[in-house]
């Protein structure tokens, strides 16, 4: 085993043979002496002093030899050691240490290499650490963002997904990783832009981007996203992989197609009376219309001009609650007050339709705190769309009664009522039920039921309307019932959303 050290060890082999020499030096010297002396005298078997020194002269070297081997062996050994260590650390295994146990420089040297060594991995770690923590802290960001998010390499497989592009397109991270996207995915527009900008390499200072159309997973309407991509360069200029980030825009696109059908509504209501007062206001110029004839149509006049100021004075309102401000007035009321005013003023709006009203309201019915012309707003809105909304001579029941906590109000007709699909987006702003052809012959804004939301929300309480499509609607909210804690009547002001009549 010490020859194959001494063949695979060229350290030992320089210090054997420097040693070795230093020390056979002055034997050789002797040996060189004591041969030119024997050449010259001859050589004696009989002189012990010769055969001493011979005897003493190989011991010697046999000494020389073996000490040499010592020492060199004790030298190049921790050197070996320290060499075997530091290509360890230099692969990365940074628990190897030198073991040497001496006091001397070699003993020192080890101690400051393990010193080092230690240093080393503690910097390792805390580089380790500071890089790991980076990586959870990108991830956690893209798992969290409210953006879908897929990650592909190179080859177009899947090395990320988020939750949200998880539930988008009913995939599991987990199933997906390192697979071909298409395995995935079966949106085809999506594929396709991935793997266009993919094979795109051209330099670009802006983000290829696309939209796409989707089916929700959940209720299967459409949905709409905006996809960007990234492609993703390493620091030796190679392309490793893209990133896409996909923006759900069905809000956008929704209300850009209110906005559409808002303005054509405003148009259309605004033409109506204006063509009207045009049209009226000719025929008021010829001078062969008759006395009875001008007073007619100076009375449609004023009539179109009262709806023209009443639908721009609505809209005028709707900017107002925009601008993001509206004001509430709370005092102690009786509901039943609110009921009767209402049937008051539009009772006639049901019998020129023949249909039948009836109030049902419990005794000892307690006090509510609210604004009473928004409460007022809010039947007005209810009973107008149960009038509108259900054919001749049927019927429109009112019912107010307590409800733990609350005053309930239900307003119930036998109407044209509302398709499955639509009662979930009955009380979003501008939307108009088209499922139904006699409703949709109806004009209106589509604004009333949010606003009736709203108010309903901002007194504490809740509606919800239960309907079938030909058994008509029943709309119920309640508001809480008023403790006793009364103060002074104030003004507070709160923001909600757009304000207007139901459509």
């Amino acid at each position: 085993m010490d020859w194959l050290f001494l063949k695979q060890n060229s350290i030992f082999r320089k210090i054997f043979s420097i040693t070795l020499s230093v020390s056979l030096l002055p034997l050789l010297v002797s040996w060189i002496y004591v041969l030119r002396n024997a050449a010259q005298h001859g050589f004696d078997p009989g002189d012990r002093v010769a055969i001493v020194f011979y005897l003493a002269s190989g011991a010697a070297t046999v000494l020389a030899l073996a000490g040499s081997y010592f020492v060199s062996k004790r030298i190049s050994q921790p050197i070996t050691h320290f060499t075997r260590t530091a290509k360890e650390i230099a692969r990365g295994n940074f628990d190897e240490r030198v073991v040497i146990e001496s006091q001397d420089e070699i003993g020192q040297l080890a101690r400051i290499f393990n010193y080092m060594t230690t240093e080393l991995r503690r910097l390792r770690d805390l580089d380790l650490n500071r890089i790991f923590n980076e990586k959870s802290k990108t991830e956690s960001i893209l798992k969290n963002i409210a953006d879908g998010v897929i990650g592909t390499d190179a080859s177009n497989n899947i090395i990320m997904v988020n939750a949200v592009m998880e539930q988008w397109f009913g995939i599991k991270e987990k199933q997906c990783m390192g697979k071909p996207l298409e395995t995935c995915i079966s949106t085809n527009s999506l594929l396709h832009f991935i793997t266009k900008v993919r094979d795109n390499d051209k330099p670009s200072t802006a983000l290829p981007e696309t939209e796409i159309k989707i089916k929700s997973p959940k209720n299967w309407r459409d949905v709409f996203l905006q996809a960007r991509a990234a492609r993703i360069i390493n620091e030796k200029g190679e392309f490793v992989g893209i990133v896409t980030i996909l923006r759900d825009i069905t809000r956008e696109k929704e209300i850009d197609r209110m906005k559409t059908e808002l303005v054509s509504m405003v148009a259309h209501e605004l033409r109506s009376p204006l063509t009207s007062i045009s049209g009226f206001s000719e025929l008021l110029l010829d001078p062969t219309v008759n006395r009875e004839q001008s007073e007619e149509y100076a009375g449609i006049i004023l009539k179109e001009s009262n709806r023209l100021s009443e639908l721009i004075n609505k809209f005028l309102d709707i900017s107002k609650i925009e601008a993001g401000k509206i004001q509430i007035k709370r005092v102690p009321m009786q509901l039943r007050d609110v009921l009767d005013k209402v049937l008051d003023v539009n009772m006639t709006q049901a019998e020129r339709k023949g249909i039948v009203v009836s109030v049902k309201v419990a005794n000892d019915i307690p006090l509510v705190l609210g604004d009473k012309d928004m409460l007022e707003q809010v039947v007005l809105n209810l009973f107008s769309n149960a009038v509108k909304y259900s054919p001749e001579n049927t019927a429109i029941e009112l019912r107010l009664k307590e409800h733990e906590n609350d005053v309930l109000c239900e307003i119930e007709d036998n109407g044209y009522g509302i398709s499955e699909k639509a009662l979930p987006r009955i009380f979003e702003k501008f939307y108009r039920v088209t499922d139904n052809e006699k409703v949709r012959e109806i004009t209106g804004t589509g604004l009333g039921l949010s606003l009736v939301k709203e108010i309903i929300e901002i007194h504490g309480g809740n509606i919800e309307v239960k309907s079938k499509l030909g058994e008509g609607s029943t709309f119920s909210f309640t508001i809480p019932k008023y403790n006793g804690a009364f103060q002074e009547p104030g003004t507070e002001t709160f923001e909600y959303g757009l304000m207007g009549e139901m459509g």
